[in-house]
């Protein structure tokens, strides 16, 4: 087993056991590679987040061997791949035993880790994610994990943001991409991804839409990819706004406030608007929200727009109808101060974790990543009579 991707899924937890039960002499299966990889832009913020320490760390610790905890990392497009062995040694030929001595040890070496990934420069003039995506996949063995850092907006061929507008079509995108043959091949690998949408530093930032687009272009890229697994990491607080070290210029990508239809519904996630387990807007959710009002300030009259809100399952624990009522009313009053008529907004209501988008407790074991996709705010914009039929 690897990172923390699959210590998530259970099944795959499963199997992992069921596999090391196996080996011969009961000896423990060695982590499967591990692989960060870059784009590193001075676009977008420095690649370091606690999420990517995590992952390291999870990862040095399943060491059976020396260097088994060793993390590879891959900085943009660039050839030259660098090893950084996180495993906690005892000495020169056995891995540390005690589990609390084995942490110290791997966090004393994160440091290496941290500089690998933000002191290295692309040797690049563009944003290439899908380029950055390949070199790591010529890196990585089948049942890897990769982690993507990057905020997805690419500024190369055949990807560039520039040329595909903001009106892009996720999938049409990706079957034009098959279709020359240009969608690389990552069967066996389970990708990560963190960052996308965070835009920083030269790049200005991504209205919530434009972030969703971004997000649902790398989501649909990696499906098409054959990946084992894709993962996206969208708890932008995670992410610190550092400044990146490269600086060589990327092209800038135009950014306007992408229109929201009047029509269907916007899935604002919870996790980068309200703190945990908190109903109060984080100081930064202007910049979701912002977009979102300057949108239905322009539609047309007999539209309403019902606020709900919802929250994660957990399992025998509270049921969250209050916490999500509040996050609701929180947004409606927001969008109110930034113009939108209150006659617009019609009720808001929390419905707790009655409706979740995905089973956030797969097998009676809570993950936090799939929790994540059932903390969120909607707003369903809807005739005054009744749903939309368009």
């Amino acid at each position: 087993m690897t990172a923390i991707s699959r210590t998530l899924a259970p099944a795959l937890v499963l199997a992992g056991l069921a596999a090391g039960v196996l080996t011969a002499c009961g000896s423990v299966p060695a982590p499967a590679p591990l692989t960060i990889a870059v784009t590193g832009s001075m676009a977008e913020p420095a690649p370091w987040a606690p999420v990517l320490e995590d992952l390291a760390v999870d990862h040095a610790l399943r060491a059976a061997d020396p260097g088994d905890g060793t993390v590879s990392v891959v900085v943009s497009t660039d050839p030259e791949v660098t090893e950084v062995d996180l495993t906690p040694l005892r000495d020169a030929s056995e891995v540390e035993q005690d589990p609390a001595t084995a942490r110290r040890k791997v966090l004393a070496k994160t440091a290496r880790l941290r500089s690998a990934l933000t002191a290295n420069m692309p040797d690049a003039d563009g944003l290439d994610l899908l380029g950055t995506y390949r070199r790591a996949l010529g890196t990585t063995p089948a049942d890897g994990t990769i982690v993507l850092v990057s905020s997805g907006v690419q500024t190369v061929d055949p990807l560039d943001v520039r040329t595909l507008g903001w009106d892009f079509d996720a999938a049409a995108v990706v079957r034009d991409l098959r279709g020359r043959g240009l969608v690389p091949d990552a069967s066996g690998r389970y990708i990560e991804f963190v960052g996308l949408g965070i835009a920083y530093g030269t790049q200005p930032g991504l209205p919530l839409p434009a972030a969703r687009r971004i997000t649902a272009l790398w989501r649909a890229v990696c499906a098409a990819s054959g990946a084992a697994s894709c993962t996206v990491r969208d708890d932008g607080d995670g992410v610190p706004l550092l400044p990146s070290a490269s600086g060589r210029p990327v092209p800038v990508v135009p950014v306007a406030a992408t229109p929201t239809s009047c029509a269907g519904t916007l899935v604002v996630p919870a996790s980068v608007t309200f703190a945990a387990d908190d109903a109060t807007l984080r100081a930064g959710a202007d910049r979701y929200l912002k977009p979102v009002a300057d949108s239905l300030r322009g539609c047309p009259a007999g539209r309403v727009a019902r606020i709900t809100g919802h929250t994660a399952q957990v399992g025998g624990g509270p049921d969250g109808f209050a916490l999500s009522e509040a996050r609701a009313r929180a947004v409606r009053d927001r969008l109110v101060r930034l113009g939108v008529d209150p006659g617009l907004l019609g009720p808001v209501e929390g419905l707790g974790s009655t409706r979740p988008v995905v089973d956030n407790l797969p097998g009676g074991v809570f993950a936090e990543p799939l929790a994540r996709q059932n903390r969120r705010v909607e707003i369903t914009v809807t005739t005054k009579e009744g749903p939309d039929p368009s």
